[in-house]
């Protein structure tokens, strides 16, 4: 497979990157359909377990490595962090505000990524920074209190919303601590990383949901349940194999520049579904979205770390996508 990914015309690297983009994009109505058949903490096992083999396979297709020492440590931190709960905040905000809501809100670390590596890691914020932050948090504001009593109980919108900000905020948390990592390690190669994290994330969930919850909560005969549970899981595995190829052929900058059609392409689902909000509340979606923008491609160039690291970091920092 090394073969063929180094022999692809200038267009594979772009094939490879929308694939996992529409792989990405699309897996979050699955998650809505899931989530009817079996409680969150059900899904969220559901989508990492079986993941684990095949990003463990990907680790010497890919060329990597696995961590060892005190980064296999730190791995496994984030892999609770940056995995299990992330995993399970995002798929209890989709039971309880829907996809498009959820795919826009826990796609904003970036956000809380440069505002926390301001203060506690001395990066400086640029031009384009200072203008996405306050631009995507406004579309948060926005896009969150126009839906206040709105088709969305207020109960469960706010709770949807606290958990897809916590999940966010956990991914950012993981992101920092991988930077800080980063800086102290030039060798972090974040295919293994990856692995170790799903490896940890479902090795807890699923047992945990089997634990907590029981068979009896979810309906195993459901054709709707295991048709998403493939799209989200062994598939979106595939999904960050493919991207992870692209970045073998393609700038991390270029490639970055294609994630923002994640939350695009399941709002536009959601739309196409009869289910997408109101046009103020596609205003405040578009802002956050173009606040995310500015604010990760002003990262691109952080001079204080080699270019290797950069490149690596960058190739897990944008991992979203494995949702």
């Amino acid at each position: 497979m090394a073969r063929a990914i180094n022999s692809f015309p200038a267009t594979g690297p772009f094939a490879l990157l929308a694939l996992a983009v529409g792989i990405w994009g699309t897996g979050w109505w699955p998650i809505a359909l899931a989530s009817e058949h079996a409680p969150p903490l059900m899904v969220a096992g559901l989508r990492t377990a079986p993941a684990i083999p095949i990003l463990i396979l990907a680790v010497p297709i890919l060329k990597g490595k696995f961590p060892r020492g005190r980064i296999l440590a730190w791995s496994v931190i984030t892999g609770l962090i940056m995995v299990a709960f992330f995993q399970f905040g995002l798929t209890e905000s989709v039971a309880r505000m829907g996809a498009g809501n959820t795919a826009v809100l826990v796609n904003t670390p970036p956000l809380i990524v440069a505002v926390l590596a301001w203060m506690f890691l001395s990066e400086r914020l640029s031009s384009r920074a200072i203008i996405g932050l306050p631009l995507g948090f406004a579309g948060v504001t926005l896009m969150v209190s126009t839906q206040i009593s709105g088709g969305i109980s207020t109960s469960s919108l706010l709770t949807g919303v606290a958990f897809s900000l916590a999940a966010s905020f956990s991914w950012a948390s993981g992101t920092m601590i991988l930077r800080y990592v980063a800086r102290k390690n030039s060798q972090v190669d974040m295919t293994g990383i990856t692995a170790v994290q799903y490896a940890v994330a479902g090795s807890l969930l699923f047992p945990l949901a089997l634990i907590t919850e029981g068979v009896a909560s979810t309906h195993w005969a459901s054709i709707e349940l295991w048709a998403s549970v493939i799209w989200i899981g062994p598939f979106a595995a595939i999904a960050t194999i493919l991207f992870f190829a692209s970045l073998k052929k393609l700038p991390a900058a270029k490639a970055s520049s294609w994630l923002f059609l994640i939350p695009t392409i399941a709002v536009l689902l959601e739309i196409a579904r009869n289910k997408g909000p109101e046009n103020v509340v596609l205003i405040g979606m578009f802002l956050t979205i173009l606040g995310v923008a500015l604010v990760t491609m002003s990262q691109i160039p952080l001079t204080r770390i080699p270019r290797l690291v950069i490149n690596r970091i960058l190739t897990g920092s944008i991992r979203f996508w494995s949702r």
